[in-house]
């Protein structure tokens, strides 16, 4: 089962753009898609669905779900061998993106005032395949969300209540409708610790204290969750989010360096380099918009 995760950004939301329940038979095949533009969430009902985003082949077994990527090829790697019912969800976001092995976060591209109240910057995470943990209160969701969508003989269907529904939908396969070990729930709460703490001085002691573990255990974790150690994971953290401030931004090499939680310029450049292969400011230079 892929480990990837998708971060999407918000605000905007995303959007719900069409769904529907299908039934395949024994040999029938998937379509065959090519940059279909909109997300594709595939949760199986019962069965089994075989299928490849461009190289890589999945397997999705009954109760789970699989989360298609919008610019990618997709298709079948083999027939159905039994009758397979599954719900698909497409949806839709103007926002940052990104698959990877572990959650990215974004700065919202939206522009947002902090002088008064204000919405924040939130980064969703989904698996990008996963197993269902209640399986039946998401199928019910899903078949809520269909249902709202169709209107009864002389009324206005209600955009809002489709959406708002969608919504509880992101959030639920997010917070808590899919399986995680014990040490994957641990690397992902170390994780976002990391991402809400990354211009702090951060180091093992620290993880251990608030964890109230042994940083051997809590290494083990992210190693087998991220393939990194907590510090490699929040150097990489620091780096993202200087790559942002040094694209959105007209924020000096120096002031950044120290935003991000590094306590030399000249340590950051050398790390930003090994990483980019480019200086910050070269970086600037290559890809900022003007």
């Amino acid at each position: 089962m892929s480990g990837a995760i998708i971060s999407i950004s918000i605000p905007p939301f995303p959007d719900f753009i069409e769904g529907n329940y299908r039934v395949f038979q024994k040999g029938q095949n998937h379509p065959n898609r090519k940059a279909l533009g909109y997300f594709d969430l595939i949760i199986v009902k019962k069965g089994r669905l075989f299928l490849v985003e461009d190289d890589q082949r999945f397997e999705v077994k009954e109760n789970e779900m699989l989360i298609l990527l919008p610019d990618k090829h997709h298709y079948s790697w083999q027939p159905v061998e039994e009758e397979t019912g599954f719900y698909w969800l497409h949806f839709y976001t103007t926002a940052q993106w990104k698959q990877d092995f572990r959650p990215s976060r974004f700065i919202s591209d939206l522009p947002i005032p902090e002088l008064h109240y204000h919405q924040r910057s939130y980064t969703l995470h989904l698996q990008k395949q996963a197993t269902i943990k209640e399986p039946e209160i998401l199928f019910e969701l899903i078949q809520t969300i269909l249902d709202s969508t169709v209107a009864e003989s002389g009324e206005q269907h209600d955009i809002w209540q489709t959406e708002e529904l969608f919504l509880r939908f992101l959030k639920f396969i997010e917070n808590q409708g899919i399986h995680r070990d014990r040490l994957t729930v641990l690397a992902e709460q170390v994780q976002l610790f990391l991402e809400n703490n990354y211009e702090k001085p951060v180091t093992n002691q620290l993880l251990e204290d608030h964890f109230h573990l042994h940083s051997n255990y809590i290494s083990t974790a992210m190693k087998k969750t991220f393939g990194k150690t907590p510090l490699e994971v929040l150097a990489e953290i620091r780096l993202e989010r200087a790559k942002q401030y040094l694209l959105r931004s007209d924020l000096d090499i120096q002031q950044i360096s120290t935003m991000v939680g590094f306590n030399s310029e000249i340590y950051f450049s050398n790390r930003f380099k090994k990483l980019e292969g480019l200086s910050p400011q070269h970086f600037r230079n290559k890809y900022k918009e003007h």
